[in-house]
């Protein structure tokens, strides 16, 4: 015998084209709906509390601040309580009063304004550089105005240590072409004299004609270490043979001048993995200049080793030497060299690594992409550096 099983319910009917609901589906929907806009609003507050920029929510009537994330309030070193309540020329922002009123109206009729560089006033008296972004939106039935913050300290000091580098690339390029092409040219013109001389004097005085032809040789020697002074201000043989040769050149100059083992060891897939666009190859090659110049300077090696390695997506750059090794202090204390290196590495988006060698000596380590022109338009220049 079959029993009749029951019917079920239905929520939702349709009666003339229309819906109509269940009283059981009217009675359950409110709660799902408060269960939501809670949910809704612990989220929100997640994102609020741990939000890396600074966050102000004001009433867009009287633009006053009714609430502001921990971001900020570490950010200005004032309390939540002191800063409730105030506007935002009372805590640092647009302290002229018309630029404040001006701005106030833009945004309550155009309901969004930007401005990419601020001075933001801190407790203690510092100015900070942010980025400030405001919009107008309703948030329970009622107009509130949130506006982030976002410091860009580190990012100008970047765009100043970029335009300082650049300046200082153009200038030593200028002085490396005025080397070659001036002083070069001269020095070769008293050695092509003094060779004159001596043959002149080789039948009436020869102690004499040997002296001019010493003198020419010096001449030689000198116009031989002017040129390695002038590639290294000016390094054309990045353009013209490649940052591979270029290198190699590098080393046999440092062995000539400082006395010492200088090798440069590559394998055969970096040139072919990495496109050392002029970009990419200035850099890692003033980073090798830098890094060689410190060690020689603090170390006094006996020996460096520089070597060029692919290592997966990215390009391996190694300057290693035996020498007696150098503290690597920290940003605020490091000499010009080493701030340079790093600065070049945040320009090219590489990991700049500077570290003791347990035998002796440092090991300066730069890995860099390998599409330094694409890198760098999407970090505009930022880069990472550690130190051990």
């Amino acid at each position: 015998m079959k029993r009749n099983s029951p019917k079920k319910k239905k929520l939702i009917k349709k009666s003339a084209g229309k819906l109509i609901l269940s009283p059981a589906l009217k009675k359950l929907l409110p709660k799902q709906i408060k269960a939501a806009l809670r949910n809704s609003e612990i989220r929100y507050r997640r994102l609020f509390e741990a939000a890396q920029d600074g966050i102000l929510i004001l009433d867009a009537e009287t633009a006053r601040i009714t609430d502001v994330n921990p971001y900020l309030i570490q950010l200005l070193g004032r309390s939540r309580e002191k800063l409730l309540g105030k506007t935002l020329w009372e805590i640092g922002l647009f302290q002229d009063m018309e630029k404040s009123r001006t701005a106030f109206k833009e945004l309550q009729k155009k309901g969004y304004i930007r401005y990419e560089d601020l001075p933001l006033e801190t407790l203690d008296g510092r100015y900070i550089d942010v980025e400030f972004v405001s919009n107008v939106y309703m948030a329970n039935g009622i107009n509130v105005i949130q506006c982030n913050i976002r410091d860009i300290t580190l990012r100008k000091h970047a765009e100043v240590e970029r335009a300082i580098l650049e300046t200082v690339e153009e200038e030593q390029r200028r002085i490396g072409q005025d080397l070659h092409d001036g002083l070069c040219q001269q020095l070769a013109g008293v050695a092509l004299l003094a060779k004159a001389l001596a043959h002149k004097l080789v039948t009436v005085t020869p102690h004499e004609s040997a002296d001019a032809t010493e003198i020419a040789e010096l001449i030689n020697q000198a116009i031989n270490q002017t040129r390695d002074l002038a590639r290294g201000l000016s390094p054309v043989e990045i353009e013209v043979a490649g940052f591979v040769p270029a290198l190699q050149k590098f080393a046999d100059s440092t062995e000539w001048l400082y006395k010492i083992s200088c090798e440069f060891i590559h394998s055969e897939n970096a040139e072919f993995q990495c496109k050392y666009e002029p970009l990419l190859a200035t850099h890692l090659y003033r980073i090798v200049q830098e890094a060689v110049s410190n060690a020689i300077q603090h170390g006094k090696p006996k020996k460096v080793v520089i070597t060029l390695t692919t290592l997966e997506d990215r390009g391996l750059l190694t300057i290693q030497d035996d020498g007696s090794g150098f503290e690597v202090n920290n940003d605020d204390k490091a000499g010009l060299g080493l701030r340079s290196m790093r600065c070049r590495g945040r320009m090219i988006g590489a990991w700049l690594k500077i570290s003791r060698d347990a035998l002796g000596g440092t090991i300066v380590s730069c890995s860099f992409p390998s599409d330094v022109e694409k890198n760098f338009k999407k970090h505009q220049g930022f880069g990472k550096h550690e130190k051990n």
